[in-house]
């Protein structure tokens, strides 16, 4: 079975069964009790200003609150990018923190212990590598399909997969 580790991205397959998950690009930040993941590619129209203030200054563009996942959508989840590489960071401490540039979430996706594997191991997710401009990209409605098309082989014709595959 698969096991994938934190930092790397999962990748929707097209089609995806749960529409959560439909096109999105996943950036794993823990994997040691089942998993958990933020959604890297759903911004919602909230700036990062009006939620968190301090924090705006510092937010990748576009500076706006991301739907993280469906886990625990009333909590916010910060991932902060420094020299040192990409982190959670927690909210209340975010300032201190001092990174170079963050990006906010409400709420997070999580799996439960084997979860995850079995979704991989049935098709339903990719496993790549990951980098902080995957985590911080300028362009996150375009970021599956970026994913993909530096991807080697067969798997790389999935960047040109339509939005709506009925209207082919």
């Amino acid at each position: 079975m698969l096991s994938p580790e934190s930092g790397q991205l999962l990748v929707a397959i097209p089609g995806m069964f749960d529409p959560n998950f439909d096109a999105t690009v996943v950036y794993l930040f823990d994997t040691t009790d089942g998993a958990a993941g933020l959604v890297l590619n759903r911004p919602t129209d909230i700036p990062v200003r009006d939620v968190m203030p301090q924090l705006s200054e510092s937010s990748a563009e576009p500076k706006l609150v991301f739907h993280g996942g469906p886990v625990a959508v009333e909590h916010g989840v910060i991932l902060g990018a420094s020299d040192s590489g990409i982190a959670v960071i927690d909210a209340e401490t975010a300032a201190l923190a001092s990174p170079k540039t963050i990006r906010l979430f409400a709420g997070h996706a999580g799996w439960e212990t084997e979860q995850l594997e079995n979704e991989i191991t049935s098709g339903g997710w990719f496993v790549f590598s990951g980098t902080a401009n995957d985590v911080l990209t300028p362009d996150p409605l375009g970021l599956w399909r970026a994913v993909f098309a530096r991807q080697p082989g067969e798997v790389r014709r999935y960047r040109s997969y339509p939005d709506d595959p009925g209207l082919n």
